[in-house]
């Protein structure tokens, strides 16, 4: 038997068989009787003795914690055993330094759990203490401590539920700061001095000052950490292009910075809310997921966020709303926040951050202040989407037909001529210029949208379609089978135009002829995009001279 270390009314004793020897549970209650009998040898109560680690289940040693009951020096004075003025120096003296020492491992504790077991471990002997009990929450939403000695379960169970208050023979301080109330110390025995009464209240400030300042240090590390989030996903925003790409970025942040098991986002997309990314949830329920999509008919969901109320909105087992709960059976959450993705006047979607375990109501305030950050900041991109497309579209799009202009349609070309082959037709219609001077540009307008309609019905799927000026339309035929079918597709776009046209505008209807010359070419690899188009411009003059000369 060997002393590891000792302590203030505490000493950690290691026992161990001589080789060749069985363990048995005998010998060890043997062992633990004998122990507790120590402090009798110098009058004090019978000590308690804890035996964790032990031979008999396959350690190499057994190991005893004994705590005892230390001589109340403070009564030895009053009860003129030593009535010095050194002895009572003494006794303060040990007091002060036992606290200094508890202060000093205090700062050094880095977990609220390390530091209530401290305290809970000095402060009872501090005050010579029979009995002791310290029962405190790190944190609102945190399960409470419980560190003890000289009680039984029971007694445990009923102090726990409720704060007892002080009086003859027990001492209550709380663990409590001007921010937040923790719990509580509770000290058990036959009488007690004014000084321990201070002593105990000493070391309940100490582990409220203590859980502040941890509690503080874990706030800001976490504000740090969602800073660098956030960060992160601001850069992230501003390289997606598509809606698609800032739903899955947002997604993705919202999980890691809400710590949610699932996050979704969801679009508006004719007349409905549909899943457009989703971060977390299992492959088992990835396809129900992406299937997801929210109307009216649903819930009303829908319509607070069509409102634009802005009103973030907690759902959990409570809901009274079917839908509501049957996306919590189906996902196998308990909890859901979500948040809309709106500017004014500009509703985009909703933000949902899904929880495995209903959430706290200071937590679920802090998700919902943390979720709105994100939740603007993919509505601010989603709206430069929104202008990017609409920039793209001006630059890019014929805007009385909707079709690929000529800087589309070069740009298509140009990228065909990159990888391989294809086709190009070029189209001009034939009267257009007399449909304009007789009935009207606003006519001749209508025209050429009834003809770009025509013309997109004939393309095949891939096929660009394209208006270069006036009343000249082209077709870029990709790869090697868009060079193959160019007869068969020039052929179809022609009896394309064996029917007349109505024209419904200004007026009454007016049916008139719909004629065009249709010229194409092959192309290959490599070559220059304007010899490209001026092949086909020149194929379609020689079919406009034969049209021409058969009237």
């Amino acid at each position: 038997m060997a002393t590891l270390s000792t302590g203030h009314g505490t000493a950690t004793v290691q026992y161990r068989l001589r080789a060749g020897y069985q363990p048995s549970r005998y010998d060890c209650d043997y062992t633990r009787g004998l122990l507790t009998q120590l402090p009798a040898l110098f009058g004090l109560p019978t000590a308690t003795v804890t035996h964790d680690i032990c031979q008999v289940a396959g350690a190499e040693a057994c190991v005893y914690t004994v705590r005892w009951r230390q001589r109340r020096l403070l009564s030895w004075l009053w009860r003129g055993q030593r009535r010095t003025a050194d002895a009572a120096d003494d006794a303060l003296a040990g007091r002060m330094e036992l606290l200094q020492r508890t202060v000093a491992e205090l700062v050094a504790a880095e977990q609220p759990e390390r530091a209530l077991a401290l305290v809970a471990d000095r402060a009872g002997y501090a005050v010579n203490a029979q009995a002791f009990l310290l029962v405190a929450s790190p944190a609102p939403d945190q399960p409470r401590q419980v560190h003890g000695y000289g009680l039984t379960d029971a007694e445990i169970a009923v102090l726990t539920d409720a704060p007892p208050t002080s009086f003859a023979g027990t001492i209550v301080a709380e663990i409590a700061s001007p921010n937040r109330y923790y719990g509580y110390l509770v000290a058990y025995c036959e009488d007690f001095f004014d000084a321990e009464r201070r002593m105990l209240d000493a070391y309940a400030n100490l582990a409220a000052v203590a859980l502040d300042a941890l509690s503080a240090l874990d706030t800001a590390a976490e504000r740090q950490r969602t800073a660098e989030r956030l960060l992160a996903l601001a850069r992230q925003l501003t390289l997606a292009r598509t809606p698609a790409e800032v739903a899955t970025v947002t997604a993705d942040a919202v999980r890691s910075v809400m710590g949610a098991d699932s996050a979704t986002v969801l679009l508006h997309q004719h007349g409905k809310l549909r899943m457009a990314a989703n971060a977390g949830v299992s492959d088992s329920r990835l396809r129900k997921a992406q299937n997801l999509t929210v109307s009216r008919q649903d819930t009303d969901l829908f319509d607070r966020f069509r409102a634009g109320t802005g009103q973030p909105r907690v759902y959990d087992r409570t809901c009274t709303d079917p839908f509501i709960l049957a996306m919590l059976d189906t996902f196998d959450h308990d909890m859901m926040i979500i948040v809309d993705i709106a500017l004014p006047e500009h509703p985009y979607g909703i933000l949902v951050a899904a929880y495995d375990t209903p959430q706290g109501t200071a937590r679920a305030r802090e998700i919902i202040n943390r979720m709105s950050g994100v939740a603007d900041q993919a509505a601010t991109v989603l709206r430069t989407c929104e202008l990017l497309e609409e920039t793209w579209r001006l630059a890019h799009a014929d805007p009385l037909t909707g079709l690929a202009n000529r800087r589309a349609f070069m740009a298509a070309l140009d990228t065909a001529l990159g990888v391989g082959g294809g086709g190009v037709l070029f189209i001009d219609l034939d009267g257009f210029k007399t449909v304009n001077d007789t009935l009207g540009h606003a006519a001749g307008d209508e025209l050429l949208t009834a003809v770009a309609a025509r013309l997109t019905a004939q393309a095949r799927t891939g096929d660009l379609v394209a208006r270069l000026g006036g009343d000249e339309f082209v077709v870029l035929a990709h790869g090697t089978s868009g060079a193959d079918t160019l007869p068969e597709l020039t052929g179809r776009i022609q009896r394309a135009f064996t029917e007349p046209i109505t024209l419904t505008g200004a007026g009454a209807p007016r049916t008139v002829p719909a004629r065009a010359s249709v010229g194409g070419t092959r192309f290959h690899a490599g070559e220059p995009p304007r010899h490209v188009l001026h092949r086909a411009d020149t194929a379609m003059y020689e079919a406009k001279r034969a049209t021409l000369s058969s009237y």
